[in-house]
């Protein structure tokens, strides 16, 4: 998997619309987005609330953005954990970058070029939002992501 297709980005959110409806038990919305963080698909499930698309979206865009999940992120800026740190090596504060766009709530997460490992090769990303427990929309993300490789 070199590029995302729109026959990948529709398989990926069966996945995780599937995910979501029977075993996370939410509607949510799901968005992807390509390498360069522009909207490929977003799906709104029934009844998920409006607002859920909008943040989706920025979820997929923040993993595009840092090459990293977004809970990766979001530990990242954690202040009960940058206090363990050295000045300078958190990320303390990028949350108000990009005028307000990054996201680092649990849910989004790059999809990366077959073969390659953390930081290289993103290709697009995965988001999701609407459960009321973040790690439900992380894995939901995760279940659209691994459809792609079905």
């Amino acid at each position: 998997m070199k590029e995302l297709t729109l026959e990948l980005v529709e398989k990926a959110l069966e996945g995780a619309e599937r995910y979501a409806r029977d075993i996370a038990g939410w509607p949510c919305s799901i968005a992807i987005v390509d390498k360069a963080g522009v909207v490929i698909a977003v799906h709104r499930m029934d009844n998920a609330p409006p607002g859920t698309a909008e943040i989706a979206i920025e979820k997929a865009w923040s993993a595009v953005a840092m090459e990293m999940p977004t809970l990766m992120l979001g530990r990242f800026i954690d202040p009960r954990i940058v206090q363990q740190h050295p000045l300078g090596q958190s990320g303390l504060g990028i949350d108000g970058t990009h005028q307000g766009r990054m996201c680092p709530i649990y849910g989004g997460i790059p999809i990366r070029e077959h073969g390659t490992s953390l930081g290289m090769g993103v290709i697009g990303g995965i988001g999701t939002s609407g459960c009321p427990e973040a790690a439900d929309d992380n894995s939901i993300s995760q279940a659209g992501f691994s459809a792609l490789y079905d």
